[in-house]
């Protein structure tokens, strides 16, 4: 016994770091057994080492310890774009520039354009959740705020086609131009309670079975009790989308131009961004802008081109308590992580009264102002 005793008073005391003890403090760390410590020790000095050369990198703070940072590769925030090789856009782009009015900053969550953040988890459906809160905000504008409820990532996860063109594969990837299409072959897409996420947050599993009955009850015979949808008629690009190469020349003016007017679904190297903890990613440190470097789906919802380092507003599906409260800022300068190499704006149907279309687009006016008010807090007017 006491043989075992000095052993394991060996194998603890070669993990005596008060940096240590305050990160398993501060997470709520718990381990299997000193061997499993021991792991996740190295992992925790090699996220040390790793985070500092990043913020070298990016020339300003930007990444730190997390409660990923004791975390294997395959158990980190999960991504999930998957998009065929030889696809081929064949979605029209756009032109948002000739109405632009050149804001200095615009923030659509002031507008409350934009629903709470969401949670992935485990699973690599990315692309469903920026697909969803890309087809959520434009129901709330178009609607001017008249619909504003959750919709359901986990319906186009499960739902959406595994072949074709467009076929994606559930948790191991897809690509949202493959949600939308399915949302427009669809009867609509569901409210988030009525088909709510079923995937682990912590492990990864195969992708929930397509509630197939609770999908054709949603505008058949029980409408009204399966709730609200959004129907799906059609997608655009922000910007040309850029499928290979180095993508450093996308249009960042036209980028900006379509932000002005809506929150953007996009997709990007994230290769960096479970080490993020605040502040603005620069491009240096966020590394490749490339097509073959894009592996993560999220949605651009504004600009601060009046801060120090002018930024791009991007919000993530990892859960509030990562980054900045579920949000990253990406330097605005460049074609940072490779934001608009596929911007895409979803067509939702929306059914209004002639009367209630004119209201919408005062309402849709009054909150592009909030939207452009917001970081001017004293002059902000509440519109009702």
């Amino acid at each position: 016994m006491l043989r075992v005793a000095a052993i394991v008073t060996v194998v603890s005391a070669s993990v005596q770091d008060a940096e240590w003890d305050q990160f398993k403090a501060k997470y709520k760390k718990t381990y299997k057994g000193d061997a499993d410590e021991q792991q996740r020790y190295k992992l925790f000095l090699a996220s040390k080492d790793r985070v500092a050369k990043l913020n070298e990198l990016n020339g300003q703070p930007a990444f730190g310890i997390n409660w990923m940072s004791d975390r294997l590769e395959t158990e980190m925030h999960k991504k999930g774009l998957k998009k065929p090789k030889d696809f081929k856009p064949t979605a029209p782009v756009k032109d948002f520039t000739a109405t632009m009015r050149s804001p200095a900053s615009i923030d659509w969550r002031f507008a409350k354009a934009v629903t709470p953040v969401k949670n992935q988890g485990q699973c690599g459906s990315c692309w469903a959740f920026s697909a969803t809160e890309a087809i959520e905000s434009q129901m709330i504008l178009k609607s001017g705020a008249k619909y504003d409820f959750t919709l359901s990532p986990q319906q186009i996860a499960s739902c959406t086609p595994d072949s074709g063109t467009y076929g994606c594969l559930g948790c191991n990837g897809g690509f949202t131009e493959g949600a939308y299409e399915y949302v427009k072959s669809a009867p609509g897409l569901a409210n988030g309670f009525y088909i709510p996420y079923a995937q682990s947050l912590t492990e990864s599993e195969n992708t929930v079975a397509c509630p197939t009955a609770k999908v054709d009850a949603i505008t058949g015979e029980y409408e009204e009790l399966s709730g609200s949808y959004a129907q799906v008629t059609g997608y655009s690009y922000a910007t040309t989308p850029c499928t290979s190469g180095t993508c450093a020349n996308q249009d960042l003016k036209k980028f900006a131009a379509a932000l002005e007017t809506t929150p953007l679904s996009v997709c990007v190297n994230a290769g960096a961004w479970n080490d993020y903890t605040g502040g603005v990613l620069t491009s240096a440190a966020c590394g490749s802008m490339g097509a073959d470097s894009q592996d993560h789906c999220v949605m651009a919802v504004g600009f601060n081109s009046t801060a120090p380092t002018p930024y791009w507003i991007v919000r993530n599906s990892w859960a509030t308590t990562w980054g900045e409260q579920g949000y990253i800022y990406l330097e605005m300068a460049k074609n940072t992580c490779g934001l608009a190499d596929d911007a895409t704006i979803p067509d939702v149907k929306v059914d209004l009264s002639e009367k209630e279309a004119q209201e919408a687009e005062i309402q849709r006016e009054a909150m592009y102002q909030l939207a452009t008010n917001g970081f001017r807090k004293d002059e902000m007017k509440v519109v009702v």
